[in-house]
């Protein structure tokens, strides 16, 4: 699966809800979204681990739960916002992470 260069701009902070999250600004082959719980974001790509289907809402949004972790619009699977491991219900694999830095406001591939 394609993967954005380094350097990729994927958005920025004061886009992110905190918490929350939504798709990154990639069209590439892999989906991806961003996800923010105070100071910290990370980023995955956006499909389920057990469903197969996209994390976010048409809209782009990602819900968490309210112990904060990233929830599956599908079938409900939860995962850790900042391990991307599954914490609940039948995914059982983590959600797969892609490297990111930050450059002031903006959200880059590492």
């Amino acid at each position: 699966m394609e993967r954005p260069p380094t350097g990729t701009l994927l958005g920025r902070i004061t886009d992110l809800p905190d918490p929350g999250g939504r798709e990154a600004d990639w069209e590439g082959e892999a989906p991806l979204f961003l996800v923010r719980k105070g100071d910290e974001i990370r980023c995955y790509v956006n499909i389920c681990p057990h469903a197969g289907r996209a994390l976010s809402l048409p809209d782009g949004r990602v819900f968490l739960t309210r112990d904060e972790d990233i929830i599956c619009p599908i079938h409900g699977a939860t995962f850790d916002v900042l391990t991307g491991s599954c914490t609940g219900g039948p995914a059982g694999d983590p959600l797969t992470a892609v490297a990111i830095r930050i450059d002031g406001d903006e959200i880059r591939v590492a």
